[in-house]
């Protein structure tokens, strides 16, 4: 977690007195420490029971003084916490590190040390020329284990929100038929589901997302690209989640017409994303504008404004869209939006 300084330590760095960037620096050593700690099976360890540094490092086959280090950091970057001589697992570790989790995102970690050592330092050239440092779906889908890790990570954090998400979802009485455009590990189709017996859905992916989806016999999977293959129609509701990010207005707008046509009169398309907008604090407008940057450099269009999103879809034929912000669903905003009814 990020180190939060005592006043005297925030001092120092707001006065220059401490060149401010070393925060930086050994915050991505903290993240390199997680993903050892992780790798070298810590968190699972210490889940069975407490122990002290040194019966660890014996269970882990590792080094006693690099262990006992390596317990410290993480111990200080809020992972673990020590009564006596014995290391204990926190609450966030537990949570999101621990394999028998339902939101772990330990196997995540992979895509996310990926994005920081090989995709990010292509940053620069990125901003000169404008285009994303890697096509970032051709990068995932020539690279089964990355597919993997990254399908971990956003299913986990699909679970944490997605009963939040579906209870925010209007679906009609008379709704049957589910279009979930890019859905991969279909957590959010599957809690529609869950909620509503008399839906099925389908899911359209790239073949190496797909393998993320669990069976279910009301749920089809269809593998192909969104970008070019036939949608179909006759679906009742459309679900677009995490997708518009990725892509640029143009590709945006052609698949914003085609999903128009997939829909039945009067359907609703929903759209979880992120949008550009007022934020409670420096952290959170901080955090927003480097994520956006990853999209850019990653994927080469980056997070909109609420407006921008509705002007393309009032030009796809679609209605203007209302905004909603589940409870329970901090990192995800919803942009519903209904196709006209025949006059």
């Amino acid at each position: 977690m990020p180190l939060f300084p005592n006043p005297l330590e925030a001092a120092a760095f707001r006065l220059s007195i401490v060149p401010p960037m070393f925060a930086d620096y050994f915050g991505v050593l903290g993240f390199h420490a997680l993903v050892a700690g992780v790798r070298l099976g810590v968190f699972d360890a210490l889940q069975t029971r407490p122990m002290p540094a040194a019966q660890l490092a014996v269970e882990l086959g590792a080094d006693r003084r690099h262990t006992e280090t390596l317990l410290r950091s993480l111990l200080g970057l809020g992972y673990l916490k020590r009564r006596a001589d014995r290391y204990h697992l926190t609450r966030a570790a537990r949570t999101w590190l621990c394999a028998d989790s339902p939101l772990c995102l330990a196997e995540g970690l992979a895509f996310w040390e990926r994005c920081a050592t090989r995709i990010w330092p292509g940053l620069e050239k990125s901003v000169r020329d404008g285009t994303p440092a890697v096509p970032f779906y051709t990068l995932t889908e020539g690279d089964p284990e990355l597919s993997r890790s990254f399908q971990a990570w956003t299913a986990a954090i699909a679970r944490r929100q997605g009963p939040a998400t579906a209870a925010a979802i209007p679906v009609h009485r008379d709704a049957r038929q589910v279009l979930d455009v890019g859905g991969s590990h279909a957590v959010y189709s599957l809690e529609l589901l869950r909620r509503h017996p008399e839906l099925r859905a389908t899911v359209i992916d790239l073949p190496q997302a797909l393998t993320a989806a669990p069976p279910h016999p009301r749920l089809t999977l269809r593998a192909g690209s969104f970008l070019d293959d036939d949608l179909g129609e006759g679906f009742d509701l459309v679900l677009l989640f995490n997708i518009i990010h990725g892509l640029g207005d143009a590709e945006l707008a052609v698949l914003l017409r085609r999903v128009a046509r997939a829909l039945n009169p009067g359907g609703l398309l929903v759209i979880g994303d992120q949008f550009k907008g007022a934020m409670p604090g420096r952290a959170s407008r901080t955090l927003l504008d480097l994520l956006d940057l990853n999209y850019l450099i990653a994927g080469g269009a980056g997070i909109r404004t609420f407006a921008e999103v509705g002007r393309l879809l009032t030009a796809a034929g679609i209605g203007r869209p209302r905004h909603r912000r589940p409870l329970g669903a901090p990192s995800g905003e919803l942009a519903l939006a209904r196709t006209p009814l025949p006059a």
